[in-house]
């Protein structure tokens, strides 16, 4: 039986667009756009310039989100959801703009952090890309370079061989990198060279980071490239892409001054947009086609509002994509903790020791695919503190993590792994500790619940030996009961077992044993 199609809206509030898409979902291959809005905004420039956005402007914005919420209603949309990226993220009364908006719309806004934007965006440009090799276009076996230029942030992230590889977010937007200059500076003779070299200064030291990977394709994105594709006198085919050679961008490039000069007729063609994306762009552009020497180069009109509505089909319906993309997640997870200290096969099977434990406890205990996931990110990095002090290796992991872009995961998400990591030995959770009190109360009852089975997990491979094989896993009554094989002497792993398995009880109010066949 065919399932249902799904039937939503998705908003996004941008820096420099407010959107809305209305869509008829059936699978991430099958969506039928209903409804499609874009009106251009400039309440970013303002947030960038003052830090926050004046009560007029928010009121203009409110005004703005009523209009789409009746919309919502005409096409009697009943399920949305409303993000907001870096417009409302870098605001310092964010809250106040968002409680403004829930009193005046009743809309409740998700902001997203600066990696779970990137991440909907790559889901989508890597599974279009995927499609597209169907077709036997691009073939995923190539090293790919993604990067996506927003207003507020770039993304760059690498594939390698068909696996991610590296990703590192920038706050160096387009709109961002206007805002670095006056007004005066901007229209000065001198304005070309400034730019270029603080673009230089700060995207210098990623390169040696990126090239380590011998990206072959380049591909851009963001809400540039439409015009982007104009300065190059390129046209987007069907799958909403377009190949270029580096040559065709620097004989483009040559006649940027003219580009320049002729405001008036850009702005008439391209609208205001061309004054705040297009210029930063363009210089973007050539600082990476300077250190990336290919000439396989794909521009991707993909849109932030295209990639969230996809994503929100897919996890809705829990497709398969998804599990597949948590698996890169991942294997990019371990690339991190390979830069600090990572024991491969320790690491392994503790990993294998979560799936079968979490697998079973799932059944009862109200943990999800989602608290594995973040389980399993937290044993490949709770080691990579010992890279900078083996004293108090569960603080530095604890600050590395935070202080590190973790794709796939956000910032509360990332606050849950840190502290596993940081109460993994040794101490256990306080109420006024840092890394415990950072968290919501619900984010602090996952968080109790995934440092009690990592406890125990760690104990079982304690010697770092892979002692104990062939593990099952049964919830009998009232009792967790984990069986194993073994050649070797155990004693050290169920002495500290033993000793871990008290917290278990405590927060599961289930029995944990460890028996030996």
């Amino acid at each position: 039986m065919e399932k249902k199609a799904l039937f939503y809206g998705i908003i996004h509030i941008g820096s420099s667009n407010l959107s809305l898409r209305i869509v008829e979902y059936k699978n991430i291959d099958n969506i039928n756009v209903i409804e499609e809005v874009k009106k251009h905004i400039t309440f970013g420039e303002e947030v960038f310039h003052n830090g926050k956005l004046s009560f007029d402007s928010i009121l203009e914005l409110c005004k703005m989100l009523k209009g789409l919420k009746q919309l919502l209603s005409d096409y009697q949309v009943k399920v949305y959801s409303v993000y907001a990226t870096s417009l409302l993220r870098e605001a310092e009364n964010k809250r106040a703009i968002i409680d403004l908006i829930r009193v005046h719309t009743g809309f409740r806004v998700q902001v997203l952090d600066m990696p779970q934007e990137i991440y909907f965006k790559h889901f989508a440009l890597q599974h279009i890309l995927r499609v597209s090799n169907s077709k036997k276009l691009y073939s995923p076996n190539f090293n790919f370079l993604f990067i996506d230029i927003t207003s507020g942030c770039i993304g760059l992230t690498v594939w390698e061989n068909g696996v991610l590889r590296y990703q590192h977010n920038i706050h160096i937007g387009t709109l961002r990198l206007l805002e670095t200059f006056s007004v005066n500076q901007r229209d000065s003779q001198d304005f070309s060279i400034a730019i270029e070299e603080y673009i230089h200064a700060i995207m210098t030291p990623l390169w040696k980071f990126v090239l380590q990977y011998n990206p072959e394709y380049v591909v851009f994105s963001g809400s540039e490239s439409r015009i982007m594709t104009e300065f190059l006198e390129l046209k987007m085919n069907v799958d909403n892409m377009v190949s270029f050679k580096s040559s065709d961008f620097y004989k483009s490039y040559t006649k940027l001054n003219h580009f320049v000069f002729n405001k008036s007729k850009n702005i008439s063609k391209y609208g205001i947009f061309w004054k705040y994306g297009v210029l930063p762009t363009i210089y973007l552009y050539k600082e990476i086609l300077e250190n990336i020497k290919t000439d396989k180069i794909l521009i991707m009109g993909t849109t932030f509002i295209e990639a969230v509505a996809m994503f929100y089909g897919a996890e809705k319906t829990n497709d398969s994509v998804l599990s597949n993309m948590r698996t890169q997640n991942l294997e990019l997870t371990r690339s991190i903790a390979s830069c600090y200290f990572y024991e491969h096969e320790h690491a392994k099977i503790m990993e294998s020791f979560c799936f079968t434990i979490l697998n079973e406890l799932k059944k009862k205990n109200g943990l999800t695919n989602r608290d594995e996931f973040l389980l399993r990110m937290s044993i490949i990095l709770y080691q990579i503190g010992k890279f900078v002090n083996l004293l108090d290796s569960y603080k530095q992991g604890w600050n590395l993590i935070r202080s590190t872009d973790v794709f796939g995961i956000s910032e509360k998400e990332k606050d849950i792994v840190a502290c596993i990591v940081y109460y993994a030995q040794g101490v256990f959770p306080h109420e006024k500790e840092t890394p415990f009190a950072l968290l919501t109360d619900s984010a602090k009852m996952t968080a109790l619940k995934l440092i009690a089975i990592f406890r125990m997990i760690l104990a079982m491979d304690i010697s770092r030996k892979q002692k104990l094989k062939n593990m099952t896993v049964k919830i009998d009554s009232d009792k967790l009961v984990i069986n194993y094989d073994s050649y070797q002497n155990t004693s050290l792993e169920e002495w500290i077992f033993e000793k871990e398995k008290e917290f278990f009880q405590n927060i599961f109010g289930i029995e944990a044993r460890l028996e030996r066949r």
